[in-house]
Parts: structure tokens; sequence; C-alpha cells
């Protein structure tokens, strides 16, 4: 574990210690590119400020995440389960995602106004296409055998899907679900952009608008530590969720 989270934590604490002397060395205006140690400050002072905003982005974002995995769930294993439904839906589940995300918000903010409900339906469309799209494709590549052989104990469809495919489809599943949070991370700025009075996004907005370079980098520094976190959190899961897949991974 140590071996894995250090090399990152070297590559990033030089990148940052690069950025830091290349600003003061070059003599770049703070308004164009605050340094490093700018933004910490400003996080410092300002904590509460980005905590209270970093909440309310949290909260549409785990909200709007969970919609997008039950819905993503649902529609992968019921694609799998009827065929008939998979060659309906799959074309109509991909045509989800050639509409820009950006241009169904304000229509979101239209129905629902100035609550969490069109920032977590944003959340929701931009990630329950990959877990979908995994799911199926987890479900499809169980042994073929296996199958055969549940079917002349009599199992029938939810009993293979129960006792063979969804725990041969797991690591793909994790696979999307991965994908999915790093996604509902931007899905949450994107609704706060189009419509709201707080959240991380709302304030980026803020800070732009009047021109503060430090308050903008603080808070995409805070929304990547949320998001990193969230990815990890998802990877903790999974080896809880997997643990023969962790133990593989240990003991090659």
């Amino acid at each position: 574990m140590k071996s894995g989270v250090g090399p990152p934590l070297l590559l990033g604490a030089g990148l940052i210690a690069l950025w830091e002397i290349y600003v003061r060395a070059a003599g770049i205006d703070p308004l164009l590119l605050p340094p490093p140690s700018a933004v910490a400050q400003y996080i410092a002072q300002n904590a509460g400020l980005l905590a209270r905003n970093g909440a309310s982005t949290l909260a549409e974002l785990l909200v709007g995440f969970g919609c997008g995995l039950i819905i993503g769930l649902s529609l992968g294993i019921l694609m799998q389960i009827w065929r008939w439904f998979r060659e309906a839906a799959y074309p109509w589940l991909v045509a989800t995602q050639m509409v820009p995300i950006p241009a169904v918000a304000p229509i979101l903010v239209l129905w629902f106004g100035f609550t969490i409900v069109p920032k977590a339906a944003t959340v929701a469309l931009m990630c329950f296409f990959p877990i979908a799209v995994t799911t199926v494709d987890g479900l499809s590549s169980v042994n073929p055998e296996l199958i055969r052989l549940l079917r002349t104990f009599g199992a029938g469809p939810w009993a293979i899907m129960s006792k063979a495919a969804l725990p041969h489809a797991l690591p793909s599943i994790f696979s999307g679900v991965r994908v999915a949070m790093a996604l509902s991370v931007v899905g949450a700025v994107v609704g706060e952009w189009v419509g709201a009075t707080h959240g991380l996004g709302f304030l980026m907005l803020h800070f732009e608008n009047r021109g503060e370079t430090a308050g903008l980098f603080a808070t995409v520094t805070v929304l990547t530590v949320m998001g990193i976190i969230l990815f990890f959190l998802v990877g903790w899961v999974e080896g809880w969720v997997i643990p023969w897949r962790r133990h593989a991974k240990e003991n090659p």
C-alpha cells in the first residue's frame, strides 16, 4: 500500500514545488497564476466558506451518484436477462450520451427550480451510462458452461444472475463505478454552473467574476481532493465486496 501511495505523492509534491519556483522566478502576476503557497493560504483563511459549499456539492454528488448507480445497475441487469429489452433499449442508452449535458441542465433547472433535484439529476445523467455498459459487458462474459450447468439443476434467470453472473461481473461493474464517480464530480459542478446559490461550482463562478484567482484555484483544489477521496473510497468498497480480487493482486 505504501509503495502504491508514495510515488504519486512524490510526483505531486515535485510538480507543486516546480509550480511555486516557476511563478516566483518568472515574476508572474498572481492574478494570472497564483503560487501554491497563496492557494494554500487562501484555503486556510476561507476554510469555513469552502467547507460549507463543499458539503452542499458533496450532498448533490452523492444523491445523484446513488440514483445513477441504481439506474445503471438496473438497466444492465434487465438488458442481460431480457435480450429483447437489450436490443430495444441499448441504442437509446447510447443516444442519451449524444446529448450535451450542459444543454440539458438548464431545462432541469426550469422544471425543478434552484433545488438539489436538477444538480442530482445532472450527476445521474452523467454517471449512469458507464455503470450500465460495464454491467452488461460483465454479465455477458460469464462462462456459458456454468450457466448450462445451473440450468440443468433447475436454476431460473434470477438464480443464475445472483449465483453466477453477478459475482463474475463485479470487477467489471466496479470499473464502471469508478469512472462514474469521477464523472459525478464534473456533473455536480455543471449543475451548479447552470443554476445554484451555493456549492463549489457556484463559488468558481463567483471567484471568476470577481477576479479572485487564488479563490478559484482553491475551489478547484478542494474539488480535486474531494474527487480523489471518493475515487479511492470506491476502490476500498471494491476490495471489501470482492476480497478475492484484492488477494489476487497482493499475491500474483
